[in-house]
């Protein structure tokens, strides 16, 4: 059992981290925002048996991409060891490669598993709902936790052969992704054998735990339970071929030193060698006694450019999780057709609203980890000390960080906007038939499309904003892709629910759905949404020049936070109060 005391040191250092404390809360609290609509339209407006089976899919769904993202955890844990050296470390005890993998494993899933498990009581309430079993509840939560073991499993393989975190992460969710798709995909090319391939995926199994199905054929439900739990250990025992193999071509390489008398080429000038148009030699021009691994020439620093635009233009990995970010936010649309050809209208109208708050979440995780990444990386690096001591200054790295991450994100908003108008104009030039407004509703419906569309383009410049001010201000990339998330992305959903919650208990009695009033008053929250996010874009850029102009950049401190953004509101209040015009 020589893999406990690494269990052990990996649980001492979470257990000083204040994140496996919070996750817990924050998991809870997902949770209940997505049981939150449902229950507030149960009643009149949402029949009992829906309610239930609504909350069911809801609570599974988010339970399921949470342990779905968990490989994100270990994404890492094996490339950090390698990058920071510490592995060989380990391996010079009595450890060995498969003692290293099992400790991570055992820590991080324990952690995980602590999350998930506060999720898991709430299952009961849609049994207490109605519409749903007691049984398909305990079925359906029992497939987490194998999920959970997979996509672990799937982080430490990608993490075993990897040295870099980015590259490692993206390789995690891609597997991740094709196991989870994949069988389903397959059976429904290969109709023959596509019962027997869909047990493979986990999805597969959630589908085999309703009562239905499992009234039908008991033997499938356990039967995919298994096949998942043995690809997870594939993943493991893959894992450990992939660190035996890296760690053996690590020991392998053997470099030269470099002689001081070989150090000097006739490429580097005389001088300090920090020459922005100076760069190593290529690895086809490598003399002799130096390594044969050179690094290949970056393109040089012109005359006349900005140093700053420079540097973040070398950042690798930005362009790919914009493009990824608008990718998600496509899917929903494709998943209209998909989900509802397969499952029906009313089917889907159950899940749609949690497919839509995933996707939301999801995407400005992407869009808010693109933002804030300079700022954390130049921290870390101290890079952004060294920057502020230029003549720049820190109205100059904001605006160039600003013109960088436009340009980039030009073609990816063209994209992602393109849908959007697509719908409005569809609306205004056809009649809508079975499915959404028709006759004196199309323009109401035209500018609610419209709004949306400058709601997507607005709340991009607020994730780009808020993350970047995130990224300086929370000492950490996970903990500014959470806090740029809750703000951009929360608000606005809690004020939706909140306003569509009143309007349908208040202004639907009074003025009636089938009126046109009723229409207009409904585009309110969109309104109110943008008006929140200019306000978060003027906040997060005063902020952040006022504290990158400031000598010390200070660590997050959530209270001191919310204390701060409450008495600015309260001051701005106060002044409208008394302000009266000439």
């Amino acid at each position: 059992m020589t893999f406990l005391p690494i269990i052990e040191r990996e649980l001492r250092v979470r257990a000083r981290g204040r994140a496996v404390y919070w996750t817990r809360f924050a998991v809870v609290l997902v949770g209940g925002l997505v049981c939150l609509p449902q229950l507030m339209w149960s009643g009149p407006f949402w029949a009992p048996a829906n309610l239930g089976r609504s909350l069911l899919n809801g609570l599974v769904g988010t339970a399921f991409l949470l342990s779905c993202g968990a490989c994100l955890l270990t994404a890492d844990v094996i490339s950090l060891e390698r990058r920071e050296g510490t592995l060989g470390l380990l391996l010079l005890t009595r450890v060995n490669v498969l003692d290293v993998l099992l400790g991570k494993l055992g820590s991080a899933g324990l952690t995980s598993l602590c999350a998930l498990v506060a999720i898991l009581p709430m299952l009961m309430l849609p049994v207490l709902a109605g519409g749903v079993t007691g049984g398909e509840a305990f079925r359906k939560g029992l497939v987490l936790p194998n999920t959970l073991f997979l996509a672990l499993a799937a982080g430490l393989c990608a993490s075993a052969g990897g040295r870099e975190w980015l590259k490692t992460a993206r390789t995690a969710l891609l597997l991740v992704a094709a196991l989870v798709l994949a069988p389903g995909l397959a059976g429904l090319l290969f109709k023959s054998i596509g019962g027997a391939i869909g047990l493979l995926s986990p999805l597969g199994t959630i589908s085999a735990a309703g009562d239905t199905p499992y009234k039908v054929s008991k033997t499938d439900y356990w039967t995919s339970l298994l096949l998942v739990q043995a690809v997870g250990w594939a993943l493991l025992v893959a894992a450990v071929f992939r660190l035996r193999k890296a760690w053996q071509e690590e020991r392998a390489e053997n470099p030269v030193p470099v002689p001081k008398s070989a150090a000097k080429s006739a490429a580097q000038p005389d001088g300090p060698w920090l020459s922005c148009t100076w760069s190593p030699p290529e690895a086809g021009s490598v003399a002799a006694g130096e390594m044969a691994t050179a690094p290949l020439r970056p393109r040089p620093l012109n005359d006349g450019e900005n140093p700053i635009t420079w540097l973040l233009q070398r950042q690798r990995g930005i362009q790919a999780l914009l493009w990824a970010g608008t990718l998600v936010s496509l899917s929903q649309f494709a998943a209209f057709r998909v989900l509802v050809r397969f499952m029906g209208v009313s089917s889907y109208v159950s899940v749609a609203w949690f497919l839509s708050l995933a996707t939301s979440v999801f995407e400005g995780a992407l869009f808010a980890w693109a933002a804030s990444r300079f700022f954390v990386e130049a921290r870390r690096t101290g890079e952004l000390e060294l920057l502020l001591t230029t003549p720049s200054g820190a109205r100059e790295i904001v605006s160039a960080q600003w013109e960088v991450l436009k340009r980039r994100l030009r073609w990816p908003m063209l994209v992602m906007l393109t849908p959007a108008f697509l719908e409005a104009g569809y609306a205004l030039l056809t009649m809508q038939n079975g499915f959404g407004p028709s006759g004196s509703y199309r323009l109401p419906y035209a500018i609610s499309r419209l709004i949306g569309c400058l709601e997507v383009f607005v709340g991009i410049g607020t994730l780009c904003w808020v993350g970047m001010w995130f990224g300086l201000k929370a000492g950490g990339q996970a903990r500014a892709i959470v806090w740029a998330v809750s703000l951009v992305r929360g608000l606005p959903y809690l004020i939706s629910i909140l306003c569509s919650i009143s309007f349908s208990i208040f202004v639907r009695p009074a003025v009636g759905q089938s009126s046109l009033p009723f229409w207009m008053i409904m585009l309110l929250p969109q309104m109110v949404i943008l008006v929140l996010y200019l306000g978060l874009i003027r906040l997060a850029r005063q902020r952040l020049m006022g504290e990158l102009a400031g000598t010390e950049v200070m660590d997050f401190d959530p209270r001191r936070f919310i204390t701060s953004v409450a008495h600015d509101t309260l001051t701005a209040f106060r002044k409208a109060r008394h302000w009266t015009p000439l």
